[in-house]
């Protein structure tokens, strides 16, 4: 007759069952995904950069308008910086002989104040406060973002000119970030410019206050987005000239990092079409973007431009 289990087998038994219970609910808890509200979750969600880490908020202020802006790197931060110290102060603005397509060289007294880079409480639970933010296509930024880093300086996480080296580098720091939920750290630097747009701007928290002013290299696009900034600008009562300003000289201009007319842009908009290395990896970082934002789907594998995880109601 066969001797009976020791008694710290069936320790070690109902330990393991019980871990395995935990370990399942907790990983099915952790990496169920929620936008507005509903349940986005499909096999390999994991492996997917997930929205709503709030990571890398930069407002700018101008409190007497009851004004908010956030800068998001490569989607128009520069224009966002330049129209919004214009708003703060026009006066200092026009002294400094400040234009709307400086680029970063040039030095922004603005951004030393206190009351500019930081809203109050009291303005952000003002009903009458008014924000906006300029979003771009997240593949297009991608694009923009290795222009920008790797062909036109030298910031390319070591990678020279190499997109899989530099995509890879961007979908492995990010998700550091996303496992230790760390803020933002000057070592992070270029995560700072590939995070998802919904890490940006506290968008986690009030999705729903903000304006987003759609921005891209097609100039009817462009120019819905600056009409639609100018209206928010007459209602939070800017001068009207001051308005024209804006409008005209955004219009007319553009910064001289600008990368839209780079003659490199063809040959990476042709490696992000036609790698599937870099297709995929760029579906695993930026997914949620086009679920969160309402962006075309048309640049995506068909798979990902239909709400494929959808249960029929």
């Amino acid at each position: 007759m066969a001797s009976p289990a020791p008694k710290y087998f069936w320790i070690f038994v109902t330990f393991s069952v019980s871990l395995s219970v935990y370990g399942f609910f907790y990983f099915q808890s952790h990496y169920t995904i929620y936008v507005d509200g509903k349940v986005v979750n499909f096999t390999g969600v994991e492996d997917f950069i997930p929205p709503f880490i709030s990571y890398y908020p930069e407002f700018f202020v101008a409190a007497d308008n009851k004004l908010i802006s956030c800068g998001i790197p490569k989607s128009m931060s520069q224009l966002t910086i330049n129209i919004m110290c214009l708003l703060y102060d026009e006066d200092s603005f026009s002294a400094e002989s400040n234009s709307l397509n400086d680029t970063w060289v040039t030095k922004r007294e603005c951004l030393q104040e206190n009351e500019f880079r930081n809203p109050t409480s009291q303005l952000l639970n003002d009903n009458e406060t008014v924000r906006f933010a300029f979003i771009r296509d997240p593949i297009q930024r991608f694009v923009s973002l290795y222009l920008d880093k790797c062909i036109h300086t030298k910031f390319c996480f070591d990678c020279d000119t190499n997109m899989r080296c530099f995509v890879q580098r961007i979908y492995d720091t990010l998700k550091n970030i996303q496992n230790y939920r760390h803020g933002f750290q000057k070592s992070d630097i270029m995560a700072q410019h590939a995070a998802p747009l919904s890490w940006m701007c506290n968008f986690d928290r009030e999705l729903e206050k903000w304006h987003l002013l759609m921005m891209g290299s097609d100039f009817v696009e462009r120019k819905s987005s600056i009409l639609h900034l100018a209206n928010i600008l007459k209602r939070q009562g800017f001068n009207e000239s001051l308005v024209e300003k804006i409008q005209q000289d955004t219009l007319a201009g553009e910064t001289a990092h600008s990368t839209h007319t780079s003659s490199h842009r063809v040959e990476a908009e042709r490696q992000v079409r036609e790698d599937p290395f870099i297709r995929d990896l760029l579906h695993k970082i930026y997914f949620f973007d086009y679920v969160v934002f309402p962006f075309k789907r048309d640049s995506l594998d068909a798979k990902y431009r239909t709400n494929f995880w959808s249960i029929p109601e």
